[in-house]
């Protein structure tokens, strides 16, 4: 029967060999996760043999436990960025909720997000530098203040990335929400939403 350390090992090695995401059992991170949390409450004294095997399965199961799930959550992003496809069965619950959350709000963001405008701000007079060959300060940049409005949305939409850089939504159809101009105004001219005239 193999040991948990074994198998840690099989299912590390052969996700970071390989490039496509490799199948585990759906409880199998949990299973690891309990098993290094035990490992790391194990007493281990130095100096006798057993406390130097258990401070060495510790320190290795640890890493590749780390590394299989870094490398398993970046080639879920990848894929997902890249338009790739993944196959759905290879990942855990955890990760498959994961996916849907990611392709949702890479929708959203992909079909009305616009990028935060900025603007230079003159910077403030300096004082008289004697050193030969300083360069000036550069400018600063500022985030210009979000200015919210409320849309009632014609139809249901993915969540969305404002120009705030926060998510908003997922919306359904006659949903009123308060969301940043810029992107209301992109929504209204899409046919998508329709601003809400409020007394002032």
């Amino acid at each position: 029967m193999r040991t948990r350390y074994t198998r840690l090992h099989e299912a590390w090695d052969n996700e970071i060999k390989r490039e496509e995401l490799q199948n585990i059992p759906d409880d199998f991170l949990h299973e690891m996760k309990n098993y290094t949390n035990q490992l790391n409450k194990t007493p281990a004294n130095t100096g006798t043999l057993s406390g130097n095997l258990t401070q060495t399965e510790r320190k290795y199961t640890n890493q590749m436990l780390k590394e299989l799930s870094e490398t398993r959550l970046n080639k879920i992003i990848r894929s997902e960025l890249n338009g790739l496809a993944i196959n759905a069965q290879a990942m855990t619950p955890e990760e498959q909720q994961l996916h849907s959350n990611l392709r949702q709000l890479l929708t959203g963001y992909r079909q009305g997000a616009e990028l935060p405008i900025v603007r230079a701000v003159k910077p403030e007079p300096q004082p008289t530098v004697t050193k030969k060959d300083s360069a000036p300060p550069p400018p600063k940049i500022e985030v210009r203040d979000t200015e919210l409005v409320l849309v009632r949305f014609l139809q249901s939409l993915p969540a969305i990335m404002g120009i705030d850089m926060k998510a908003y939504g997922p919306f359904q159809p006659e949903e009123l929400a308060t969301i940043p101009r810029q992107n209301a105004e992109n929504l209204i001219k899409r046919g998508i939403a329709k601003k809400v005239e409020t007394d002032a």
